[in-house]
């Protein structure tokens, strides 16, 4: 095995995802030369260091802060994940529940599933809305100024429309967790999330493992306010998310 130093070795790492965005296990062993407990202690460190995010087989570089991918780029990645997330959060619902649906791909699909209870749904996505009226739901829809890329109510009439409301549960989207912080690349999105999360008894957020470790431009809240449903991964950083807030894995 080589005798490259543990700080060459974290050097070449990131050099090598900079350069190829995502890299396999298998590709670092090879590569440094190293044992695979090694490269696993290596990635775990610089994922802890915020230089790069591990998913299932490697790892990514992490995105910049304020990048946001469109409702139609993020409609495609982590499809089953993102439909075994949603059938979870449905089964949390109850009859007569008073909810809000965030806008988002991971929320549609829940939407999707919504059978014929007696609820009363409000949301902030004017999609979410026309498929929640189609399927007889008692409907709310939050107004505002619409954010085209994700399809949200944003702005301060939302916000003060949003807080005078109350919510048995809450179901949102999110760009990135980390330890300590739910955030977000949008300030105005941070601030309709934020209010949710204060007028919901109970709020679930809703995102598959891609998300664990990103880290977007504006906080929303801590972890501590939420429970996450999400799939399960094998980072330390999601271990260390799960000893400060209820984890839902599925």
């Amino acid at each position: 095995m080589s005798s490259i130093l543990k700080s060459e070795r974290k050097q070449l790492i990131l050099d090598e995802i900079k350069e190829k965005k995502f890299l396999q296990l298998e590709e670092m062993v090879q590569l440094l030369d190293s044992s695979e407990s090694t490269v696993r202690r290596d990635l775990d460190e610089l994922e802890l260091e915020g230089h790069l995010r591990r998913v299932h087989g490697g790892a990514e570089v992490v995105s910049k802060l304020q990048t946001e991918e469109s409702i139609q780029e993020k409609s495609i990645k982590n499809v089953q994940e993102k439909m075994e997330i949603a059938q979870k959060a449905l089964s949390l619902i109850e009859d007569g529940d008073v909810i809000f649906i965030d806008a988002g791909t991971t929320t549609e699909l829940l939407v999707e599933l919504l059978d014929r209870k007696n609820l009363t749904v409000v949301t902030d996505s004017i999609h979410h809305a026309a498929k929640l009226v189609d399927k007889h739901f008692k409907t709310i829809i939050i107004g505002g100024f619409v954010k085209q890329s994700t399809d949200a109510s944003i702005g301060r009439a939302a916000v003060e429309q949003i807080s005078q409301l109350n919510f048995d549960k809450a179901f949102i989207g999110m760009n990135g967790v980390d330890e300590h912080f739910l955030t977000t690349p949008d300030m105005e999105e941070a601030a309709i999330k934020k209010t949710i999360i204060e007028n919901a008894q109970k709020t679930y957020v809703l995102l598959d493992a891609s998300k664990i470790g990103q880290v977007s431009f504006a906080k929303v809240a801590r972890i501590e306010r939420v429970t996450l449903i999400t799939n399960h991964s094998e980072s330390v950083l999601f271990n260390k998310i799960k000893e400060k807030t209820e984890v839902i894995e599925v």
